[in-house]
């Protein structure tokens, strides 16, 4: 029996198809499966007008319509690649090659002579050849790291990163990864594990030519995805189609069915589908479960990415929805309190203030620090800590706080333990209180635990929720895969740095990194990478990660930098959104301004475009509402637009003065540039 495998470029434009285009392609599948040479298809050669041999054309389409398939020279796999009108179609495959390597079995379509052309017009160094690292590699080398070997030539004549980035736009995407991680200095094995998520494909699953695509599905797959027959493609088609669902990079799908015997840890800069691998992962590990009480939890420090991931997940593998818990940090605790007997509540801000000034009239001894610092010391130690004992606090690292001696610890201790107290009487906690009787209630039993848990964000978790987190996990107990924990220092904007060990999280050995951007232009990557230049980031475990090999996938314009102050702020970005939405046939849901301004909001409103804010606990209707998106820096987190503007022009914002500015402000305005897919318009003080 045949299979057909369908190219992401089908599914992505496949709405744009004529709608009884659409219903044959969808029967074709079926029918190609059960007789691809039926005369009911159509398929037939195309050797005299065709580079490539193994090119098909399908003509049983309506409207003019024609499919391009390929078809092996060995097995019974065919691929359908592209369906177009009848003359865009033939001359969309006539001058490619489909071809899968016969190193990394990867399947690749390019156009050698036009490859070659771009190479030939790339600009030349005014240093020599031979000081640039892919000059240094031998056709052997290249043809390791992906290069088809028709693409060899053009490769060699390339002698600096800008030839390499002008190039790169015609290479297949998995030898490009392969030639950016190889041109910043990665070793041979680095960017083959890290850029392609595999060395060169195994003997037994290595293709006997170019046209063997008998153990593509073995191999790391870009692009095709097995389509059984009409109602899977339905499936899949069903909804927007969101590539997420259906196309991972084979690095990512490593991660999601690498199996472990203990924690393992995610790291990657924004945009680099650390979330995407996460709920494939979470999906993966609920397929696997023998017991139906069993659970797997998925959590999230900030409320509004715990219910996007939930909606997602539902949209993702609704089979398996029901036995993957999504919540967010501060809900799971109190559910665990809640269902452990505990009858109290969350404290509101404005209470909190009142036992603050309570302990404050209660405390006659001097005090050993001024009040604003005592509290801050209670908020970034205390509580973070889960510290509840004099001694406990005596001999706590103290990161990021001003030094304090012994005795001065022991008299603020006296006041930190009013203040719990003052919690107690009135039976309330704290946020991170509970999570500090969260962890207990678990340790003591009262709280069964999970069959896997997965945790998002975790750059922001406090030490006490990280052993939360340990505690309801199943490590030690033998189970499989009992934790992956996937964050980013680079997005840490409410946490100081906690290495996992000091919560008893052992990653050694099973810790990895995403390095391909797919959300942002490399524009876009860069200006953000630059906001936090000199800052060193950790890797979640006391490390330092390394950029080196970081790239995006696409280009797009170069960020706008624009000197405004007062009125003039607000007018600058009705201009920049006028102009998106005029130009570049833009919707107003695809724009975000950052932080949330009123002044801005008046001046989009009386021009006549709508605005719509983003608030605390619920999730971007999208499409269904239009709407330029007003939202905090924090409150965009985890979501992203086609366009995103940062209103920094007023003189205290950290954008004026990023030198002196706090990290955390810093990694703040570095998530909030990389929310932006294409355009990203920031406003600084004149």
């Amino acid at each position: 029996m045949a299979r057909l495998m369908v190219h992401r470029n089908i599914l992505k434009n496949f709405h744009r198809l004529p709608s009884k285009v659409q219903k044959r392609v969808s029967e074709l599948i079926e029918e190609f499966q059960r007789d691809p040479h039926s005369e009911a298809i159509g398929l037939h050669p195309l050797k005299e007008a065709m580079l490539d041999p193994k090119v098909r054309g399908v003509t049983k389409l309506p409207d003019g319509y024609r499919a391009i398939v390929i078809a092996p020279e060995k097995g019974d796999t065919y691929l359908l690649v592209y369906i177009d009108a009848h003359d865009r179609a033939y001359a969309w495959a006539k001058n490619k090659r489909f071809e899968v390597h016969e190193m990394t079995g990867v399947f690749q379509v390019f156009d050698a002579e036009e490859v070659q052309n771009v190479a030939s017009a790339a600009p030349q160094p005014t240093t020599a050849p031979t000081e640039y690292a892919l000059s240094r590699l031998s056709d052997d080398d290249l043809f390791t790291a992906g290069v088809p070997r028709p693409l060899i030539p053009a490769v060699r004549s390339i002698h600096s990163d800008t030839g390499l980035d002008a190039l790169s736009d015609y290479l297949p995407p998995d030898c490009r990864d392969v030639l950016y991680g190889l041109a910043a200095g990665m070793t041979m094995d680095d960017a083959l594990n890290e850029m392609l998520g595999a060395a060169p494909a195994p003997e037994e699953v290595a293709p006997a030519s170019p046209g063997d695509f008998t153990r593509i599905q073995e191999s790391p797959n870009f692009d095709l995805v097995l389509v059984e027959g009409e109602e899977e493609l339905k499936s899949i088609l069903q909804g927007p189609l969101e590539e997420w669902r259906i196309f991972l990079h084979p690095y990512q799908r490593k991660l999601v069915t690498w199996k472990t015997k203990g924690p393992m840890n995610v790291t990657g800069a924004a945009g680099t589908g650390k979330t995407v691998a996460l709920m494939h992962r979470a999906v993966n590990l609920a397929r696997g479960l023998s017991d139906p009480a069993e659970r797997v939890l998925v959590t999230t420090f900030t409320t509004n990415l715990s219910v996007t991931i939930k909606h997602l997940m539902q949209r993702l593998a609704p089979e398996v929805a029901s036995r993957i818990e999504v919540t967010n940090l501060h809900a799971l605790a109190r559910t665990i309190c809640s269902r452990a007997g505990w009858k109290g509540r969350i404290a509101e801000d404005e209470e909190i203030g009142h036992i603050w000034e309570e302990v404050w009239l209660g405390h006659t001894e001097e005090l050993a620090m001024p009040k604003d610092e005592l509290r801050r010391e209670y908020d970034q130690v205390i509580e973070p800590n889960g510290i509840d004992e004099e001694e406990v606090y005596l001999s706590t690292v103290r990161s990021g706080r001003p030094r304090i001696s012994r005795p001065q610890r022991r008299a603020a201790w006296l006041v930190f333990r009013a203040f719990q107290r003052g919690l107690k009487k009135r039976n309330m906690l704290t946020f991170e209180g509970a999570i500090h009787e969260a962890r207990l209630a678990v340790e003591q039993g009262r709280f069964a635990r999970y069959a896997h848990v997965l945790v998002d964000e975790a750059q922001d978790f406090s030490l006490e929720a990280l052993r939360l987190i340990r505690a309801i996990s199943p490590i030690g107990e033998e189970h499989p895969d009992p934790l992956c924990l996937v964050g980013d220092g680079h997005q840490r904007i409410y946490r100081s740095r906690i290495p996992m060990s000091r919560a008893g999280i052992d990653i050694r050995g099973r810790s990895r990194r995403l390095k391909i951007n797919y959300r942002t232009s490399e524009q876009i990557r860069q200006f953000a990478q630059g906001i936090l230049k000199g800052v060193e980031i950790d890797d979640l475990d006391g490390g330092v990660i390394t950029t080196v090999g970081d790239h995006s996938v696409f280009k797009g314009p170069e960020p706008i930098i624009e000197k405004c102050d007062g009125k003039a702020e607000a007018d600058a970005i009705v201009s920049w959104v006028k102009s998106l939405m005029e130009s570049n046939g833009l919707a107003t849901h695809e724009i975000c301004v950052t932080p949330y301004k009123s002044t801005t909001r008046t001046a989009l409103t009386a021009a006549g475009i709508a605005t719509f804010e983003l608030k605390p606990h619920e999730e971007d209707p999208g499409s269904d509402e239009a709407g330029v998106r007003l939202g905090t820096m924090k409150r965009i987190k985890g979501l992203e637009f086609r366009a995103v503007a940062m209103a920094c022009a007023d003189a205290s914002d950290p954008m004026n003065h990023l030198d002196e500015a706090d990290i955390r402000d810093r990694c703040e305005r570095y998530v909030a540039a990389t929310r932006a897919r294409e355009h990203l318009l920031v406003t600084i003080r004149a």
